[in-house]
């Protein structure tokens, strides 16, 4: 009597493990953003309202910890930060009008300016697999690439990219 109570328990563990598993591995495909690139030019991501000024999207940054590092393109230069002081606006990152901001979390910010607003961001999310295959966008400063982003997403990126126009 004792073994079939015992077997029925190893069962009963066994099948609750295997269905935690399965629930897992669908939140996994339900719940997690795919791999790719977002571009966001209408609404904006988050606290990153499109049509905010440099320093508001300095101010932004700075509110996130998980951002420690902006490298800015034309002029290249990157800054970090080292300890508990905020991004301070330095003359390169007001003169550049794209910043591009590694997130702890994984994700890859590239903040793209025009007449000192926001105009556009694009943001890249790898999955865990995957961070070696990120684009080339989030990791060199190319003026070829970046004065014409458009042309480069839709014709010769890898990643796929996901749009937040209303089409």
């Amino acid at each position: 009597m004792k073994k079939k109570g015992k077997a029925k328990q190893r069962i009963l563990q066994a099948s609750f493990g295997i269905g935690l598993i399965l629930f897992v591995v669908l939140i996994e495909l339900v719940a997690v953003h795919p791999s790719g690139i977002y571009s966001y030019t209408q609404q904006g991501y988050k606290e990153f309202k499109i049509g905010l000024s440099k320093e508001k999207v300095l101010k932004k940054i700075n509110k996130r910890k998980t951002i420690r590092t902006i490298r800015v393109c034309d002029p290249d230069r990157v800054f970090e930060l080292k300890s508990r002081r905020l991004f301070e606006m330095e003359v390169n990152l007001a003169s550049s009008d794209y910043w591009l901001c590694p997130d702890r979390t994984g994700k890859n910010f590239l903040f793209l300016f025009r007449d000192e607003i926001l105009e556009r961001i694009l943001l890249q999310r790898l999955r865990f697999g995957k961070k070696k295959e990120g684009s080339i966008l989030f990791s060199q400063c190319n003026p070829e690439i970046i004065n014409d982003v458009e042309k480069y997403l839709t014709t010769i990126e890898k990643l796929k990219v996901f749009y937040d126009t209303d089409s």
